[in-house]
């Protein structure tokens, strides 16, 4: 157990962090029906890491992470301009289109990079196993910060996502109010992508919100409490089994994620088949 301890430390609180800012902003993602828009951002960010990489930074350093962010920003830019596109055509196309062009992006970059295929696969799955005290800090304070940006905005952008027409009629303008909102997204998963991976900050992001909508978590406290507990079950038993059974820890985090909303939804299924 000491030894869990010692090395396993440092990134479950690092993951509890991610669980705590990815939850609030999972309950906007899912009421404004752009279930993918964190992985296309994030898949943004990537690529913007990828350049920088292209250009010989590392992962990890500041200039990757402000390459990934500046890449982040015209991600935000372009998802933000989408919904006063017409509306025969849903947004989330745009955001897939965003995300397989990125993607395609980061790949073509990163075939030009020594050891491009481990970069992608870092991106891909994080290095959360090797996450600093340091990361940990940092990351902690930039949420803060963020998470004071979204207190400010709470009311409003509560509002855009629920009831857009709503909020167009109070006189919000929803590009301007979208843009801020992307723009935070986009700098938390900038953070996120580089510790945790692309597949992580998408479960972290919508897993724990679906199963709070599942299980009736209006309001803000009960969704953001159902949700920590959901991230801290998932978050100590996969890196439990990450550090026992030898396995990639990002990636049994998510496996863990999934089989708990799979057991969430046997679960239901069967006591309403009783009922």
């Amino acid at each position: 157990m000491a030894g869990f301890i010692g090395m396993m430390a440092a990134p479950v609180v690092v993951a509890l962090v991610l669980v705590v800012m990815h939850g609030y902003l999972g309950g906007h993602v899912v009421r404004r029906g752009v279930i993918f828009v964190d992985i296309a951002l994030a898949q943004v960010a990537a690529f913007g890491v990828a350049l920088s990489l292209f250009f010989g930074a590392e992962v990890g350093t500041d200039t990757a992470w402000l390459a990934g962010l500046g890449a982040t920003f015209l991600g935000a830019l372009l998802i933000s301009a989408t919904r006063n596109l017409r509306a025969s055509v849903p947004q989330e196309a745009y955001i897939g289109i965003i995300y397989a062009v990125f993607s395609a992006a980061m790949i073509l970059v990163l075939t030009q990079v020594p050891h491009g295929s481990e970069e992608i696969h870092h991106l891909l799955v994080g290095t959360i196993l090797w996450v600093t005290w340091h990361q940990v800090a940092k990351t902690a304070l930039l949420y803060a910060v963020l998470g004071a940006v979204l207190w400010w905005a709470h009311g409003r952008l509560t509002l855009i996502s629920e009831d857009p027409d709503a909020a167009r009629a109070r006189g919000l303008r929803l590009a301007c109010w979208d843009l801020l909102f992307y723009a935070v997204l986009g700098t938390v998963v900038t953070s996120s992508v580089q510790i945790a991976g692309v597949l992580l900050v998408f479960t972290l992001l919508v897993v724990p919100t679906v199963m709070a909508c599942r299980r009736g978590c209006v309001g803000r406290i009960r969704h953001l409490g159902f949700v920590l507990m959901v991230g801290v079950l998932a978050v100590v038993l996969g890196a439990g089994a990450s550090y026992w059974l030898d396995l990639p820890t990002g990636a049994a985090i998510v496996c863990v994620f999934g089989l708990l909303l799979g057991l969430q939804v046997v679960a239901e299924a069967l006591f309403l088949r009783r009922t």
